[in-house]
């Protein structure tokens, strides 16, 4: 079973909101689906010393999802670990995109102390939206 992790990452990596939303770091061209997003040198360059990492994780993706992130990584001049951080904080940041990584039969099989972390999950999601989301049925 593939990492939550992992499947955030690809699912923002699919969302045309979080790539809208990260597109003003492409220095390069970036092409999704039947859109391509402009890159521009001027762009703002992101920095890792700006991103809080407290803990290391581990990561495996099959050989055309880490071709995609390679890609996306391309376009904004940083590297492939950067640039699946940053689609992994995109991923939490949205709402479609955290709200498909829950579902409702898992939900049900949940202890209370694992239970307890997802609500947490549930309010630091809502905080970063500023606004309430239910990832409960």
């Amino acid at each position: 079973m593939k990492d939550i992790g992992e499947k955030i990452i690809m699912a923002a990596i699919n969302s045309r909101e979080c790539i809208e939303g990260l597109s003003m770091y492409f220095k390069r061209d970036y092409r999704h689906d039947n859109t391509i997003f402009r890159g521009d040198f001027e762009a703002e360059v992101i920095q890792k010393r700006t991103i809080i990492q407290k803990e290391r994780i581990h990561l495996r993706f099959k050989a055309y999802e880490h071709e995609r992130i390679s890609a996306w990584a391309y376009s904004m001049d940083c590297s492939v670990s950067l640039a699946a951080t940053m689609l992994l904080i995109a991923g939490i940041g949205n709402r479609d995109v955290s709200t498909q990584m829950v579902d409702p039969e898992v939900i049900s099989l949940l202890d209370p102390g694992r239970l307890k972390s997802l609500k947490m999950i549930q309010e630091y999601i809502s905080k970063l939206n500023d606004e309430h989301i239910s990832l409960f049925p």
